[in-house]
């Protein structure tokens, strides 16, 4: 099969949408088929693998370092042509959509989007156009795209709900984002204490893990506020540290020291792939509290390096965790958002327990069988794409061959 993805983010860009994009790739290849992906340039870097084209782009606010493309070129059409897919997979509603509406039509193939983001939630971002705007234009865009394609997927159940208070009618499928499991079962103490002497890290440290995008949307500033939190409870040598950056970084460095936590924050900066599963070895909890999520990747990487999460009780985490079982799910509360990361703490007998039920939970969450899983859903659209044109064809067939006297010619 030749499956060509769109998407307005790609390598080396670090973030949920990035990580599932590659690994479908990766697992799709390995199983014999092609990928080209279709996507922004990013400046200074050159691409390592076959079969990537760059949209040219550009960086329109300095809120975030994302380089958006423009959906114009004259030799991307050549490029598809040659490539001739089977089907083509959108990964954003927005700017490069539009191309891959037009090529998908043109060659009479079907067209998946895929649903990440609950963009709405982002619409600050889009300054000084008033957020309730901003998001009655997403919905519409969103709906107004929807309907041009074959199928809907969309990484949880509850994102699955929002799409359809969103009006949108269209087939509409849950399959979650997806990990290499492996890559983060793998332990490299050397390197673990590498990374710990890096940040002056103690062996006794017990360090609550964050990692993603430093953004508001995130909701750092709680994670910070809840460690200032237990601190004073004497809690012993916690540590919080925040993989990643993002425009609100400087906002939150000031958070730390106005809370007096400056010395107990890290602040590490963004991370490559291949170094990450590291930083989550070294992790006693992870920490996520952003109520924004749809399905977050870094939830499954956790889980995955036998980690406990304590989350916000939000779409998201609560279509992954289990209360209890692989981590702790509170109310958007800092106090019982704090409550959670001390009991874990505090409780090495609970903290074990969790940590295997997380090993447990991630195993659904594998590349290869969620990667199967949209294979059979392109294998459906395609039979049921072809079966609509025989239709058509026929159908046509048929009115050509009636003469005007209203009988059948045959």
């Amino acid at each position: 099969m030749r499956i060509a993805f769109f998407t307005n983010c790609y390598k080396p860009l670090v973030n949920g949408v990035v990580t599932s994009i590659s690994s479908l790739k990766e697992a799709y290849e390995r199983k014999g088929h092609e990928v080209y992906v279709f996507a922004p340039q990013v400046e200074d870097y050159v691409d390592q693998e076959e079969n990537v084209f760059r949209y040219r782009s550009v960086n329109v606010t300095s809120k975030v370092k994302y380089p958006l493309p423009i959906p114009l070129s004259f030799k991307v059409k050549k490029v598809i042509t040659e490539f001739n897919p089977d089907i083509v997979h959108i990964h954003h509603p927005f700017l490069l959509s539009s191309a891959a509406i037009m090529y998908g039509k043109k060659l009479g193939i079907p067209k998946i989007l895929t649903l990440h983001t609950q963009y709405e939630q982002y619409a600050y971002y889009v300054s000084p156009i008033p957020e309730r705007v901003t998001h009655e234009a997403i919905k519409m865009i969103i709906s107004n795209l929807a309907y041009k394609t074959d199928c809907i997927t969309t990484p949880s159940a509850s994102m699955k709900k929002i799409i359809e208070n969103y009006g949108i009618k269209n087939r509409i499928e849950v399959i979650p984002n997806a990990i290499h499991l492996i890559s983060f079962k793998e332990d490299d103490e050397l390197k673990r204490t590498e990374i710990k002497k890096k940040y002056n890290l103690k062996g006794d440290d017990k360090i609550i893990l964050f990692v993603g995008r430093v953004a508001s949307e995130k909701s750092i500033d709680k994670l910070i506020k809840a460690l200032a939190i237990i601190k004073k409870r004497s809690i012993g040598k916690v540590k919080l540290l925040i993989v990643g950056g993002g425009p609100a970084m400087d906002e939150l460095k000031q958070l730390a020291r106005t809370l007096k936590v400056e010395e107990d924050v890290i602040f590490a900066g963004t991370v490559g792939y291949e170094e990450i599963q590291h930083y989550y070895k070294m992790a006693y909890v992870f920490a996520i509290a952003s109520t924004t999520e749809t399905f977050g990747i870094v939830t499954i990487e956790a889980l995955a390096s036998r980690v406990p999460v304590v989350a916000v009780r939000a779409p998201g985490a609560a279509d992954i965790l289990t209360d209890g079982v692989d981590g702790l799910l509170v109310d958007d509360d800092v106090e019982k958002f704090a409550d959670a990361l001390e009991k874990i703490i505090r409780e090495p007998e609970l903290r074990e327990k969790l940590s295997r039920g997380a090993l447990k939970t991630s195993e659904k969450y594998g590349i290869n069988t969620i990667s199967e899983r949209m294979l059979d859903l392109y294998r459906e659209v395609i039979e049921i794409k072809k079966s609509e044109s025989k239709e058509k064809k026929n159908f046509i067939k048929d009115i050509l061959a009636i003469n005007y006297g209203g009988e059948n010619k045959k």
